[in-house]
């Protein structure tokens, strides 16, 4: 099948949505597939394996301040005009979308003579008033977890399958320490080096953690990945607690790279106060043999098995990360049994190429239902 994902920030942005399309359309690729990137023009190609076809949209920053949602569909819309063309002649067999902003073009696509399968696959709850008057565009309905298909089945009524984000387990897997790599993140071998991995911004919550941290001993120490409009807020409340030795900012740090990183943590931390879709960083920690602390939100409760690969903990509440953080800091046995036991998790329930297959199912049943 000739198969299309259709994702303005596909090359802008490296965040799990991204990380979806381009895994989940390699894994297609490798399963004999021909498959593209339909994506804005700034930023490249993941993988070699992927077509990426890209075209000019004008950014949601640069939209007048009329709410976030106005912005985005603002953003996509200006997409879709200069993509329509591309999308009608390319002879695409599926097209799949990730936010329902894109509905409008789907449904124009419709009306110009499109026929391609198209796939809704949502990890998150971009809704914006008259979404439904397009959602007639839409054939297949999937989401990340059931949490999420839960949110948009209630939004538009529809039958939802739920296909969990996967993670390549023979590139994010446990490997040995290395010293000089923990010190560079400003921790030494007997250091206790918590990791957090994804954009910069308040409903991540990793204020949270910043402010825990400043009630611990000092042997335990935090790396940030990432970067986005929070850092420098982040950056002044761990000079406000006099931790700036403790908390490592390591920027933007290339998907190739991160198994690297976090072998070299002992613990992942999720601490969202916005409710998480899935949550594919948890995933990647996990498959590296880390045991994961993570807020008890959205889809994250169907990723993290408390008491087995980690603990659920109340967004927000400083006290409780705090105590949970010096409990396993105290308890390294049970750092790595719950470390191995994430490792386990990840390789028997997520993966991108068991992803691909379900989405490879779909679509198959669908064009041979119209054929």
């Amino acid at each position: 099948m000739k198969i299309a994902f259709y994702n303005v920030t596909a090359t802008s942005i490296h965040g799990g949505l991204e990380t979806y399309c381009w895994e989940v359309g390699r894994a297609l690729a490798r399963r004999g597939h021909e498959v593209s990137i339909i994506a804005g023009d700034r930023g490249d190609a993941w993988h070699q394996e992927v077509a990426l076809h890209q075209f000019a949209f004008r950014p949601e920053k640069e939209w007048p301040d009329l709410g976030v949602r106005f912005r985005r569909l603002a953003e996509r819309l200006s997409f879709a005009r200069a993509s329509l063309d591309h999308l009608l002649a390319s002879g695409y067999d599926a097209v799949i979308v990730n936010k329902p902003f894109d509905f409008p073009i789907l449904w124009r696509a419709r009306q110009r003579g499109l026929r391609a399968i198209t796939l809704f696959r949502s990890g998150g709850t971009d809704f914006f008033p008259g979404d439904r008057c397009f959602a007639g565009a839409i054939q297949h309905w999937v989401s990340s977890s059931r949490y999420n298909a839960r949110q948009v089945q209630g939004r538009y009524g529809r039958s939802v399958e739920v296909i969990h984000n996967g993670v390549d387990v023979d590139v994010f897997h446990p490997a040995a320490r290395d010293a000089a790599f923990r010190a560079d993140m400003g921790a030494g071998q007997e250091d206790l080096l918590i990791a957090s991995v994804g954009r910069l911004v308040g409903w991540k919550g990793i204020r949270i953690i910043i402010e825990a941290l400043a009630g611990l001993p000092d042997q335990i120490r935090f790396v940030v990945v990432g970067s986005g409009p929070e850092e420098q807020a982040l950056r002044l409340q761990a000079a406000a607690l006099a931790i700036v030795d403790r908390v490592h900012f390591a920027g933007h740090v290339d998907h190739a790279k991160l198994p690297c990183l976090l072998t070299q943590c002992d613990l992942f931390v999720q601490p969202s106060v916005g409710e998480e879709a899935f949550g594919i960083s948890v995933v990647e920690a996990m498959a590296c043999g880390l045991p994961v602390l993570a807020s008890n939100n959205g889809g994250l409760p169907e990723i993290v098995v408390e008491g087995e690969t980690g603990s659920l903990l109340p967004p927000g509440d400083v006290q409780c990360w705090r105590k949970a953080i010096s409990h396993l800091a105290g308890e390294r046995r049970l750092l790595r049994e719950r470390g191995a036991a994430g490792r386990l998790r990840a390789e028997r329930n997520f993966s991108w190429a068991a992803n691909a297959g379900r989405h490879e199912a779909i679509l198959e049943s669908s064009a041979c239902a119209a054929s």
